[in-house]
């Protein structure tokens, strides 16, 4: 990300580096969505939105929680230095079975594997995206 288009977007909104980072990697660098997109959750507003506010911030955090449970990875790395990212929310889903993969790890440790994590953003999976398209088709089931 430009750290210019990231100054711009802070001197626009008062908003911090993570946050300017945040929205502007959410919308591609598009200056004018990002802002938007910042002012309309700092205030609470949502366009057309059923929820109330608390709700409405409750879901946008929930919303951003599973976003970036899935931007960040495990990365396992294997003898010839191919790597394998595993998005942290598989991980947490497959925690009633902690114990068996805590041993899958120890023996690909052995075996000479080495594990980090790191934060991968994925542009082909936007959580926010998918929660309004979901609201969209709501509202339009309820107007029929």
């Amino acid at each position: 990300m430009d750290i210019k288009l990231i100054d711009e977007f802070r001197r626009r909104t008062n908003a911090n580096y993570d946050e300017a980072k945040y929205y502007l990697e959410k919308y591609n660098g598009d200056l004018l969505e990002a802002i938007i997109a910042f002012e309309k959750e700092r205030t609470g507003y949502q366009k057309r939105s059923n929820f109330h506010g608390g709700a409405n911030r409750l879901l946008n955090g929930l919303v951003r929680v599973v976003q970036k449970l899935i931007d960040i990875k495990l990365i396992i790395i294997d003898r010839t230095g191919r790597d394998f990212p595993v998005p942290l929310l598989l991980l947490l889903v497959l925690g009633p079975i902690w114990h068996i993969l805590l041993l899958v790890a120890f023996v690909m440790l052995i075996m000479g594997y080495k594990f980090m994590f790191r934060e991968i953003p994925d542009p082909n999976v936007n959580v926010q995206n998918f929660v309004e398209k979901i609201k969209d088709k709501a509202r339009e089931n309820n107007n029929y």
